[in-house]
């Protein structure tokens, strides 16, 4: 591997997530066709960091400095397409992610792939939810920052969800209706979508009901790296809740947060 290659980043620390972090950045090296690196801060573990590492067939680096800033500063790298790291969150915790996560999510402007602890991968993506707002200016990034990720070919299943601000009043025929929004909704968004899924109600809590029912592999959220004041609530309840790998595309201003 030469420096100018592109890589997935998997940032392995000392909690028990290590071997899924490392597992779920080998699905997505397949998925985005590049390689995976390991990186590690810190001597303590020497021994079995380098063990699970090799493992997997990832090559290992070992980095020394304050933990947060040193794999925010490792993310950053130009060779770096995506980063991958553990969460520690459940429905009830009202911070999925510890501070380095954290850290690292709020600054980074890499794609980051958060893999909750009773995550539950496939062999292979092949099947990715994709929530959008519904207007042009909304979901165009969102869709514009996944396809320069994809390598290979998956499934879109794109979701919107009306909450009882946005859910159109006059409706004469409703499902018939909500069809044929749908379909309009793929033409004019996301038309390489083989689905489209329509719900009413909280955005977050309908995210992964979706996620369930269509057996996701992933799901992909925009995040404008704003958290504290009620923003990012339904990033932070997705990370909470969800079993299914979470990817943040980090879009300014954009993305179902509010």
């Amino acid at each position: 591997m030469t420096a100018t290659e592109p890589v997935v980043l998997a940032a392995i620390g000392k909690t028990h997530m290590a071997p899924f972090v490392l597992e779920t950045a080998a699905k997505l090296g397949e998925l985005t066709g590049t390689t995976v690196e390991a990186v590690h801060v810190g001597e303590g573990l020497a021994d079995a960091t380098s063990t699970l590492a090799a493992t997997f067939g990832v090559p290992l680096r070992r980095l020394r400095g304050p933990v947060a800033s040193t794999l925010l500063a490792a993310t950053e790298s130009a060779h770096v397409l995506a980063a991958v790291i553990g969460g520690h969150g459940s429905a009830s915790d009202d911070r999925p992610v510890g501070p380095t996560a954290r850290h690292i999510l709020e600054h980074t402007t890499r794609p980051a792939l958060v893999v909750p602890p009773d995550v539950r991968l496939p062999k292979v993506i092949r099947r990715c939810l994709v929530p959008l707002e519904g207007t042009e200016p909304s979901s165009r990034p969102v869709l514009e920052a996944l396809g320069r990720l994809l390598r290979n070919e998956v499934e879109l299943i794109v979701l919107h969800v009306f909450t009882d601000e946005t859910l159109p009043r006059m409706l004469d025929r409703p499902y018939q209706d909500i069809e044929l929004l749908g379909r309009e909704f793929l033409i004019t968004h996301c038309p390489p979508a083989g689905a489209i899924e329509m719900r009413h109600g909280p955005v977050a809590s309908r995210v992964v009901e979706v996620s369930e029912e269509r057996d996701a592999d992933l799901i992909v959220l925009s995040w404008s790296q704003v958290g504290g004041q009620g923003r990012a609530r339904v990033v932070r309840e997705v990370l909470g809740a969800s079993a299914r790998p979470v990817l943040l595309l980090p879009i300014a201003g954009v993305g179902p947060e509010q």
